[in-house]
């Protein structure tokens, strides 16, 4: 499966300009998060409350526990324990989540664009996404999560993450689920058109009746024809 990275100039933000950066995973294209990382100031965490943080560097920090809710925009968010939190609502644009500790953490009433979470740790999370756009996450755990998706725009990547007894419930159209490891997942899609699971490995999964449009590969197909025909309602004997 081949990447595309391509770039070009956005309009200055906040006293200077930035880069574009692309991915193209399964025929679908996302922007990545776009700042210079030199162009932040450093900024130590504080998620507690109501918080606005723009073009921002926030490296480590124990924020385990808090609530919160507010905005985060151009900026680079690392090692920082956000587990048992609650933030709601939350808005993000051009961020950069790396190592970031979610684990059993409320993410709800969510608009995000152009958001990346890298290597994080996420068991247990839930997080509600009112709309998600150019959504990447590489190298994450998201075991026991549940995802709630209203609406997708342009396309949401996951790419070799766990998702071990995960829900996702909504908005799955041009989601694409890109060598991730999903036992036991259960859907309750509502729109699946574009949906790409055919580079995951899938077993034990509920719900695939309600991934109409969703693409699978025929070695899946086979793979999970007993489940489909138990979904669906036959017996199978012998």
């Amino acid at each position: 499966m081949s990447d595309f990275v391509g770039y070009g100039l956005l309009p200055c933000r906040v006293r200077y300009c930035v880069c574009m950066e692309f991915l193209k995973v399964a025929g679908k294209t996302i922007q990545r998060p776009s700042f210079e990382e030199e162009d932040l100031s450093d900024e130590v965490a504080a998620f507690r409350g109501d918080f606005e943080l723009e073009a921002v560097r926030v490296r480590q920090g124990d924020q385990s526990g808090v609530t919160g809710e507010g905005s985060i925009s151009l900026a680079f968010v690392s090692d920082v324990d956000l587990s048992e939190s609650r933030l709601a609502p939350l808005e993000l644009s051009d961020v950069r989540f790396e190592e970031v500790d979610l684990a059993n953490a409320v993410l709800a009433d969510v608009i995000a664009r152009r958001v990346d979470f890298l290597r994080c740790q996420a068991i247990g999370l839930r997080v509600s996404l009112g709309q998600a756009s150019d959504i990447y996450a590489e190298d994450c755990r998201f075991d026991y999560a549940t995802f709630r998706i209203d609406q997708v725009k342009n396309a949401v990547i996951f790419r070799r993450c766990s998702f071990r007894e995960a829900v996702f419930v909504g908005d799955l159209s041009n989601v694409v689920f890109d060598e991730c490891e999903m036992p036991q997942v259960e859907f309750e899609a509502t729109r699946a058109s574009g949906c790409d699971l055919t580079t995951s490995r899938l077993s034990d999964v509920s719900g695939l009746l309600t991934l109409r449009g969703a693409r699978i590969e025929a070695v899946q197909a086979s793979f999970l024809g007993v489940q489909f025909a138990k979904e669906a309602g036959l017996t199978i004997a012998g």
